[in-house]
């Protein structure tokens, strides 16, 4: 169906340029942070942080920094198959390209780290993998295009949730203070949340919780206890199970790394 050219994390300062050439396969770009200016068949496209932009294959493509500040930006360039169809993928329908802002701005990162890491390591199977995390991107971006028209008071009250649990992760979080917070019930939330996101708020808030755990297992000396304990788990155990299923693999593979550094490959 596809096959996956390159997996890159981009971090650069305000002076950034990219020559105009044609991109010679499908490109996702996710921003995580910054802002940049992308010039697509002499169009200027504008992107900020927790913006998507999935530019086909046969784009006329440029770039240029804001000037002003660095930005980061995780990318993962992929050629399709002739049987791979607007049906089956349906971003290969968005011509001249699609651009989109994330609902889920901590998952998106979540998932674009753990696909850079498997593509870095090239442990066995990690094509396998990889493929089922692009398409899994490549559906969430679909299925956020889809729903783009969905009414702007529900998308503020998943927002103000989401803000809510950004700012106070590290606490305990109960499912009726949220619910407080935006003044519905309980089921209410959770049902619009779901409808938003396509996940539930406390599972949103498990993954905000392990993507700020990987990040201190990787660049700080704490241990695994410490770290959980700081994260709002009085339970290692729980902890341990939790990183798992969001990630795939224990705590322990991290403890002792250091980050994932970036492979001189294709850039975005």
């Amino acid at each position: 169906m596809i096959e996956l050219k390159s997996v890159l994390l981009e971090e650069v300062g305000p002076e950034w340029r990219k020559a105009e050439e044609i991109t010679e396969a499908h490109i996702f770009i996710y921003v995580v942070s910054g802002q940049l200016t992308y010039r697509l068949n002499h169009q200027d496209i504008p992107l900020t942080k927790g913006d998507v932009l999935f530019i086909p294959k046969g784009t006329l493509r440029a770039g240029i920094g804001d000037g002003i500040q660095m930005h980061q930006k995780f990318a993962f360039l992929f050629v399709s198959s002739d049987a791979a169809d607007p049906t089956t993928i349906p971003l290969l329908a968005h011509k001249p390209y699609l651009l989109l802002h994330t609902r889920n701005h901590e998952y998106m990162k979540q998932r674009f780290s753990l696909l850079l890491q498997q593509w870095l390591g090239k442990l066995p199977h990690y094509e396998l993998i990889c493929t089922g995390i692009v398409l899994e991107l490549l559906g969430i971006a679909a299925r956020e295009a889809d729903h783009a028209d969905l009414p702007l008071k529900k998308l503020s009250m998943v927002a103000t949730i989401q803000q809510y649990i950004l700012d106070s992760y590290r606490g305990q979080i109960r499912l009726e203070e949220l619910s407080q917070l935006v003044d519905r019930t309980p089921n209410y939330v959770t049902r619009i949340f779901r409808e938003v996101t396509g996940q539930t708020p406390i599972d949103y808030l498990h993954q905000v919780r392990v993507y700020a755990a990987r990040d201190l297992l990787l660049n700080s000396p704490m241990t695994i206890g410490q770290v959980a304990d700081q994260l709002g788990y009085c339970d290692q155990s729980y902890f341990n199970r939790m990183y798992k299923k969001i990630t795939g693999h224990p705590p322990s593979n991290h403890t002792g790394h250091q980050a994932i550094g970036q492979r001189k490959e294709e850039r975005a």
